[in-house]
């Protein structure tokens, strides 16, 4: 029994610690994201450690791995600042959005499965009573969760992974004019319309009106920055 005590043990520490670095990760990246952390300001790993309650070893893995996503640099022996924004950079981002979650809807009226349109509609259900509100940064996450189930009803790890990577950088940009941004109700939608011609397996149609969604969006972000 002790040697499977042991191995056990192991693998707890392990489980412990890969969640403190998913928890540090998470927190930092939704900091960033919604500009809490500001972009090009410094990071202290000492006071993030004192705020988080969480390790150096941690802290680090997770600012690697935002550095991989672009969203921190990490400068040997100064320090780690957040990525700065720029309208170079939303340019980028909306061309390689608008070709791949186009790519993303034609295929998920091809692959998505009834509980996957199902939950996207069950999403949507809620966006009335957040409109009522005028809850904009709520809008904006509800945004963010269908994009994410269109993403994942393509069936394509890889595109969902890139268009994830896509949207959280143009989620910064976003944040920056929020209160400028009156298309939200739009695009909520738009989202009813491209979830609708998915359950009927209409790819060309869902395809049509993803390209008005995120061209129009772009024009109007463009405008308030």
């Amino acid at each position: 029994m002790l040697p499977a005590t042991l191995l056990t043990a192991a693998r707890q520490r392990r489980v412990d610690h890969d969640s403190r670095s998913e928890a540090a990760y998470r927190i930092l990246k939704e900091k960033i994201v919604t500009l809490e952390l500001p972009p090009a300001s410094l990071l202290n790993e000492s006071d993030l450690m004192s705020e988080l309650r969480l390790g150096r070893t941690p802290i680090r893995e997770a600012l690697q791995r935002l550095a991989l996503e672009n969203l921190v640099v990490i400068l040997p022996r100064r320090g780690t600042i957040v990525a700065d924004l720029n309208m170079s950079d939303l340019q980028k981002i909306f061309e390689m959005r608008l070709e791949l979650e186009i790519y993303a809807v034609r295929l998920a009226a091809e692959r998505a499965t009834p509980a996957e349109v199902a939950e996207m509609e069950a999403l949507l259900a809620k966006s009335d009573e957040i409109i009522q509100r005028g809850d904009y940064r709520q809008l904006m996450q509800l945004d963010h969760q269908v994009h994410q189930l269109l993403a994942r009803a393509a069936h394509n790890e890889f595109l969902e992974e890139t268009l994830e990577r896509l949207y959280t950088h143009g989620l910064r940009l976003w944040y920056i004019s929020l209160h400028k941004v009156s298309r939200l109700h739009e695009a909520i939608a738009e989202h009813r319309e491209i979830i609708a011609a998915i359950r009927r397996g209409d790819g060309p149609r869902a395809a049509e009106i993803m390209r008005t969604h995120i061209t129009d969006f772009q024009t109007q972000l463009t405008a308030a920055l």
